[in-house]
């Protein structure tokens, strides 16, 4: 039976995993993997989530299944915490998935029900993971103009152009906030001008929304998806909380769906559960419970919120201190970008043979095409390591 597989690719981030752990150097530097670092290189269990995990723990009853739309308070939730006070809350439904990953899966099922001989058109460049989610769903990938890849900004009279010539038969995937893996944010002026093109076009907007106060806040990092609900009629949202609340490991995401009506939301959700049903029937309860009481206790939530602009701000100061680190190395701009970006990532353009190099001879791990997590660098050491290897591999 097995040797009639196929062979498939390794992952290139799982394959970064391996190598850098094997690496026996000690001066090795991780700057690929995904997750937030503290000052000492750990990804820490957030103060606010210890304390949820307590109360749940002395609390809890039982281990009975939460049903397969998962804990509805928890869904409640997310629609606040992602749309705010706006109007029109009607129309909008959500489910709790395995992840963020989970949520993307579980819209593109439903919206292959509902829509198969569309396309779905992401950024270019856009998170590795997009392709073979939408493809496994059955819909044709196509891609956008996004990134600049001279001054590192978003080009965002070509993408606008681009998307002003789609219509009913396409799908926009939008990044709600923190591009991944450009760094490089569309301005709310932009925002506006995607809700515009949707609502005379008909193109139907999917925002992935893994980073929501990674960036500039809760509210800012939200702009563009509240910006969207108050001009479509419809819309997809497939929403994380590993990166905000921690909790990479306990999978914890959710699918919003917003309609033309209660009663046609009501329909797509009654398909997401069905995906879910013959997918993995119930999603996990304890990392959902967890963010449902943080922001839903008013001492836990003001911690959490703390702690979340800590994160934000450490990663903000790790971006200016980079930017004047290699300033002042190369006495030029060149990496100034690196100050403007938001979120964890950066995309700096590198070849293959330079991102070799920084791997093999100067022990610093980054994603093919020079896709760094500035929230890897520990301290000034590592930064200015990681600054002369980079200077080192482009001069």
């Amino acid at each position: 039976m097995f040797e009639k597989l196929a062979p498939t690719p390794e992952d290139p981030i799982i394959k970064l995993i391996g190598l850098y752990k094997n690496d026996p150097r000690s001066n090795k530097i991780d700057v690929g993997i995904g997750v937030f670092k503290d000052n000492n290189g750990n990804t820490p269990i957030m103060e606010s989530v210890r304390l949820a995990e307590t109360r749940i723990h002395d609390a809890q009853t039982t281990k009975a299944y939460v049903g397969l739309a998962g804990d509805e308070n928890f869904n409640q939730t997310m629609i606040d915490l992602i749309f705010g006070d706006h109007n029109g809350k009607e129309r909008i439904r959500a489910v709790q998935t395995p992840g963020g990953c989970g949520a993307l899966r579980l819209l593109s099922d439903m919206l292959f029900r509902a829509a198969s001989d569309r396309t779905i058109w992401v950024s270019d460049p856009t998170w590795g993971n997009h392709y073979p989610v939408f493809r496994q769903a059955g819909f044709k990938v196509d891609s956008y103009p996004y990134l600049n890849r001279e001054t590192k900004t978003v080009n965002e009279d070509e993408m606008l152009s681009k998307i002003s010539q789609l219509g009913t038969n396409d799908i926009v995937l939008l990044h709600g906030c923190c591009h991944n893996p450009t760094g490089a944010e569309l301005s709310e002026e932009a925002w506006d001008e995607v809700g515009n093109l949707a609502a005379k076009n008909g193109f139907f907007p999917y925002v992935d929304l893994a980073y929501q106060g990674f960036g500039n806040s809760l509210s800012q990092d939200a702009y563009g998806v509240r910006t969207l609900m108050e001009k479509v009629e419809s819309m997809v949202v497939a929403a994380s909380c590993s990166k905000n609340f921690g909790l990479y490991r306990e999978r914890v995401g959710c699918a919003l769906m917003v309609g033309k009506t209660s009663e046609e939301v009501d329909l797509a959700r009654s398909n997401i559960l069905t995906a879910a049903r013959s997918s993995y029937s119930m999603p996990p309860d304890h990392g959902a419970a967890v963010v449902n009481l943080i922001m839903n206790s008013p001492d836990l939530k003001s911690t959490w919120e703390t702690e979340l602009t800590a994160m934000r701000n450490r990663i903000l100061s790790l971006r200016k201190q980079a930017s004047d680190v290699l300033r002042e190395k190369t006495d030029s701009e060149k990496w100034d970008f690196i100050e403007h970006h938001r979120g964890m990532f950066s995309l700096l353009v590198l070849n293959q043979e330079q991102t070799d190099a920084l791997m093999h001879e100067h022990a610093v791990y980054a994603v093919a095409g020079g896709r760094i997590n500035i929230a890897g660098l520990r301290n000034d050491e590592q930064l200015n390591a990681f600054a002369d290897a980079l200077v080192a591999v482009t001069s």
